[in-house]
C-alpha cells in the first residue's frame, strides 16, 4: 500500500473534527437559551400584563412590564429555533462532507 503524507490528512481530520464539536457546542448552548426563554414564557402566561418585571439587555437590568416583555421573548425564542436549525443542517452537510471525504482519501480512524 502507497505510503502518503499522513500530516496533511491528519491536519484536514483534526479540523473536520474541531469544526463538529464547534457546531454541537453551540447547538447545546443555545438549546440551553432557548429552554430558558420558555420558562420564563410559561412563567409569565399565568402573570398580570401590567405587573413590573425586568430583563438583561446588554448586560444591564431593564425594567419593564409583562405585556412589553413576553412579544420580546417570543421573538428571541424563535430566533433561537430558527438559529438552531440552521446550525443542525450546517452540522449535518459538515459531517457528510467530512465522510466523503474520509472515503475519497481511504481513511481508517484507528482508535488506541
Amino acid at each position: 500500500m502507497e505510503q502518503r503524507p499522513n500530516n496533511n490528512f491528519q491536519l484536514k481530520y483534526n479540523e473536520y473534527k474541531q469544526t463538529l464539536e464547534e457546531l454541537q457546542s453551540k447547538i447545546i448552548e443555545l438549546g440551553r437559551d432557548k429552554d430558558e426563554h420558555e420558562v420564563v414564557l410559561k412563567t409569565l402566561e399565568e402573570t398580570d400584563p401590567a405587573r413590573k418585571c425586568y430583563r438583561m439587555v446588554g448586560g444591564a437590568l431593564v425594567e419593564s412590564d409583562v405585556e412589553t416583555t413576553k412579544p420580546i421573548l417570543e421573538t428571541k425564542r424563535q430566533n433561537l429555533t430558527d438559529t438552531i436549525s440552521g446550525m443542525k443542517a450546517e452540522m449535518i452537510k459538515v459531517a457528510n462532507e467530512f465522510e466523503q471525504w474520509k472515503k475519497d482519501n481511504k481513511i481508517q480512524v484507528v482508535r488506541q
